[in-house]
């Protein structure tokens, strides 16, 4: 009898050895994935767990094709599986915490079993509930306001839908890794763990695994976890919902082992697992830098780290000492990349850009181009197992939107940024919003907005704080301006044109939910088509599970490059609720009023 095997970590290698005894790793548990049987650890996503064991591909799109992890954070669904009966989980955000059964997601698909006895009944409506301050976000933007507003004894609810807090920046290891050398000495990480312990002390109601699906003027948020809606109507409501991963369409770009670099740092930080043994990162910004030097420190052998900006000279003098001014410690961090990159011989290709990504026999072929003002003059292929994509990010917005706060349009970061008092109050009465979701800043800067939003917001409530939190205040107020300032310099350091449609083909899908392509948007707009409403009508381009996060700062860009007009809010899709996918059962067992 074959002596069954299971994925074991070993000096953070994933390695095969004979199942001896099924107690022998703490927090094991066995699962099955299409009757294959593998070991998972306690707490880990099913996806860092099929991760582990070289299974990327995780779904069929309505068109046939294979589709796999991508942005790792619950915004893209490409993860979709079927786990004991039951579709449409998001492999990236489910945790192993008992024996399951998961299936590859095939489109249609069959009719799930009944299982609504499993889930918690609604006992009509929901009361309403109104807490002083309601923080929606547990990144270190969220955690820093709702830390110093309970300090100044405002009652706080944060909300957050990860079962962990940290956000994207201070991602926390599952318990199984909590005490690794890795995760004991890393900075990002400890840096949450003190606003967790902060926040709980000072009595802070935290609910994790909630899913805010509607806002409404006057504040109100709904919220779900496991069927039960709770409804908040706070008298201040902080936003802090962060920013996810800009895409890139391009030829190859949806297939399995195509993922964003973010999607690569969680399951290495939070469950210790490397998506494929050669990785290649491409993209715009310090940030790959750095995941490229944690996954080989890891074990990954990093093919080559792709940069779209050119590399740094006598023109950077300006955005250098800007940096510097900033934040010293940062700028060295930067310059520390650069010389391990080199040290561990990773080629750091500036002026590059991903063409194309085809799948061949034993992973992925990539076709990249150098260029110089935009001119293509050369290309170069490598051989990968996965490719990461990590050209910037995008702010969180929609809950912000259907709030009704005003935004405008970053020409430069060709994004809707929301419009903010000093204070960081939007133009909605009592709602503000801190960090990357209104523009992004950055991790420090949202450290600093979060403190001063939640200490405006707890004295607006006639709260006092006491003195050392005003102090607090001013010195975030003066971080903030220096952080502000580095990253000033930071993104003239790195400037590259953002990302377009503009190396996809006709072919290539532009709407990665609804399996769009650039030819049918194309046709859609020379038929007549001159909003993207209209578009969207049309080719069903931002009607999937993402509900246009991906694909409508790329169709505004088109429709504008024909039009000639200008970019706004009303070039981006109506906000619509819900703002997630959610069960229709949820709404509707809901009164109309």
């Amino acid at each position: 009898m074959t002596t069954p095997l299971i994925s074991r970590r070993r000096n953070n290698i994933i390695v095969r050895v004979p199942l001896v005894d099924k107690n022998e790793i703490p927090g094991q548990i066995e699962i099955e994935f299409e009757g294959r049987p593998l070991v998972a650890l306690s707490g880990e996503s099913v996806a860092a767990t099929l991760a582990a064991n070289g299974i990327l591909d995780l779904r069929t799109s309505p068109t046939g094709t294979s589709r796999g992890i991508f942005c790792g954070m619950g915004v893209c669904h490409d993860c979709l599986v079927e786990i004991d009966g039951q579709q449409n989980q998001r492999a990236c955000m489910i945790k192993v915490n008992r024996p399951m059964k998961v299936y590859r997601q095939q489109f249609p698909g069959r009719l799930p079993p009944d299982n609504n006895s499993n889930r918690e009944k609604q006992a009509g409506f929901p009361q309403i509930e109104t807490p002083e301050l309601l923080v929606v976000g547990g990144g270190i933007g969220g955690m820093s306001a709702a830390a110093v507003a309970a300090e100044s004894g405002t009652g706080v609810i944060l909300l957050d839908e990860r079962s962990q807090l940290g956000g994207q920046f201070c991602k926390q290891p599952t318990s199984v890794h909590a005490l690794s050398k890795e995760a004991v000495s890393d900075v990002q990480v400890r840096m949450g763990r003190k606003l967790i312990e902060r926040i709980t002390n000072a009595g802070v109601e935290l609910i994790t695994e909630m899913q805010v699906w509607a806002g409404f003027p006057q504040r109100d948020v709904l919220a779900v976890s496991n069927g039960h809606t709770r409804f908040f109507r706070p008298d201040r409501l902080i936003v802090a919902t962060g920013a996810y991963e800009r895409g890139l369409p391009l030829p190859g770009w949806t297939l399995p082992g195509v993922m964003t670099t973010g999607a690569a740092q969680t399951l290495l930080r939070t469950y210790r697992v490397i998506p494929g043994e050669r990785i290649l990162i491409a993209g715009n910004g310090p940030f790959n830098m750095q995941v490229a030097l944690e996954l080989a420190k890891a074990g990954a052998t990093i093919v080559a780290v792709v940069e779209s900006s050119l590399r740094p000279g006598l023109r950077s003098l300006a955005a250098l000492y800007d940096m510097y001014r900033g934040s010293r410690q940062l700028l060295f961090d930067g310059v520390r990349y650069t010389r391990d990159l080199k040290r561990r011989r990773i080629p750091l290709l500036y002026g590059h850009n991903l063409v194309s990504v085809e799948q061949i026999d034993g992973g992925l072929q990539v076709q990249l181009a150098s260029s110089t003002n935009g001119i293509r003059q050369s290309s170069s292929s490598f051989d990968a197992d996965v490719v990461c994509m990590g050209y910037g990010f995008l702010p969180s917005n929609v809950l912000l939107r259907t709030l009704g706060c005003s935004h405008h349009y970053d020409q430069f970061h060709k994004q809707l940024v929301v419009e903010r008092s000093a204070n960081f109050e939007t133009s909605v009465s009592r709602v503000y919003a801190v960090g990357d979701c209104a523009g992004l800043g950055g991790a420090y800067a949202a450290r600093e907005e979060g403190v001063i939003a939640g200490l405006h917001a707890t004295e607006s409530l006639g709260h006092h704080p006491k003195e050392n939190l005003l102090k607090e205040k001013i010195t975030s107020t003066i971080k903030l301006v220096q952080h502000q300032r580095f990253q000033s310099g930071l993104w003239r350091l790195f400037s590259a044109l953002k990302p377009n449609a503009d190396l996809a083909g006709p072919e290539t899908e532009v709407c990665r939910c609804e399996s769009v392509t650039l030819g049918q948007i194309q046709d859609a707009i020379q038929s007549g088509c001159v909003s993207i409403a209209e578009v969207k009508q049309r080719t069903r381009a931002g009607m999937g599970r993402c509900q246009g996060r991906y694909c409508a700062p790329l169709l505004a860009d088109l429709l504008t490059d024909i039009s000639g007009c200008p970019v706004d809010e009303e070039s981006f899709f109506a906000p619509r609720v819900p703002i997630v996918p959610v069960r229709i059962g949820d709404i509707t067992e809901l009164p109309e009023s």
